[in-house]
Order: C-alpha cells, then sequence, then structure tokens
C-alpha cells in the first residue's frame, strides 16, 4: 500500500477533523433546540455554556453556524482531496479564510467561556481544538503547495 503524499494527508486530516467538528456541532445543536441536557465530563458546564446569551447570535444558536461552517470545509476538503491538480486555484485561499474565520470565532467563544461565563464546555474546547487542527493543516498544506 501506498502511502498518501503529504498535501493529500493533510488534505484527510482537515476532512476528518471538519467531520469531528460538524458532529460536536449538531450535537450541541440538537441539545439547544430539544432543551435537553448535554453529556459532559466532570467539571465541564455544557448546559451553563449551552443556556448562556452567547450560544445564540442575531436569534441563530452558534451550534447551527458551526455545523454550516465545519460542512462547508469538509466539502471542500473533500474537494480539494478529490480534484487535486485540477482544483480551482481559489480553493486553498477559501478554505484559508473560512479556516481563519472559523478559528476567530472560536477563540472569541472560548473567551467568552474563560472571562464572562467562567464555565467551560468540553465539547465547544474539543471543537476550537478541531478548527485550531484544521488551519494548521491547511498551512502546512500551502506550505507543501509551494515547495
Amino acid at each position: 500500500m501506498r502511502a498518501l503524499s503529504q498535501p493529500k494527508s493533510l488534505q484527510v486530516l482537515g476532512a476528518l477533523l471538519s467531520a469531528a467538528g460538524l458532529g460536536i456541532s449538531l450535537y450541541l445543536f440538537y441539545s439547544k433546540i430539544s432543551k435537553s441536557s448535554i453529556i459532559c465530563t466532570p467539571g465541564s458546564e455544557c448546559d451553563v455554556v449551552n443556556a448562556s446569551a452567547y450560544s445564540m447570535l442575531l436569534g441563530v444558536p452558534v451550534s447551527a453556524i458551526g455545523a454550516v461552517g465545519y460542512l462547508a470545509m469538509l466539502v471542500l476538503a473533500v474537494w480539494a482531496f478529490a480534484k487535486q491538480a485540477d482544483a480551482p486555484m481559489w480553493l486553498p485561499n477559501v478554505r484559508l479564510v473560512l479556516a481563519s474565520g472559523g478559528l476567530f470565532f472560536a477563540a472569541y467563544l472560548t473567551v467568552i467561556e474563560a472571562f464572562v461565563l467562567h464555565a467551560y464546555c468540553i465539547w465547544c474546547v474539543t471543537q476550537a481544538i478541531a478548527m485550531l487542527g484544521i488551519f494548521v493543516a491547511l498551512l502546512f498544506e500551502r506550505r507543501f503547495e509551494t515547495a
């Protein structure tokens, strides 16, 4: 079995992290709209975070926004993997812009958890780490493309 090239491996990693983020976002969205308790680790206060005013943006659950973002990242990662050399020239830039926006928003929400709510949701922190991983994978992917 032949190993994947560096850029393809990074695209697979980005797709897997996007799928994980999508799954987490969908779970949090379901919990939000069904008003059900979130399965959480001891010491985490997921329900506090999910019930806060910061879990909504302009009347839309933040988890729904996250799900759309992760779905877009997943679709674009799969497209980049499938098309490789035939992918549009703008695709890497769009992926990096989306990941940058997602990382900024995840960092903002993590700061809110730490300094405003004084409560952490392990699911939220995990999806923020997934977005960081996507961003770093894209930076390395671009490095290999320009080398």
